[in-house]
């Protein structure tokens, strides 16, 4: 199955990529998508997740515009044609 990933701000600055669409097993879930992103991009994982495998608090993840904080976090399980968009911390004034 195909799912489409965006990193926005200083996340596109890490990857160098916005958005690209991955071929994942099917039932994957956020966390797993994590892991197979870092493989492409080794600096993700360490940048939004804590040493315990938990997102960092100042990160957010959304999976069809829905944050995984009110669904099931890591452990979301995505499906054919989701998209999930990675969210570094905002600031502004």
């Amino acid at each position: 199955m195909r799912v489409r990933v965006k990193f926005l701000a200083t996340l596109y600055d890490l990857t160098g990529v916005l958005k690209t669409e991955v071929e994942v097993p099917d039932g994957i879930t956020v966390g797993r998508l994590v892991d197979l992103l870092n493989e492409k991009f080794p600096k993700l994982r360490a940048e939004i997740l804590d040493e315990g495998g938990k997102l960092k608090p100042m990160y957010n993840i959304l999976v069809n515009g829905r944050s995984v904080d009110w669904l099931k976090g890591l452990d979301t399980e995505l499906k054919d044609g989701d998209e999930v968009v990675f969210i570094p911390p905002a600031a502004g004034g």
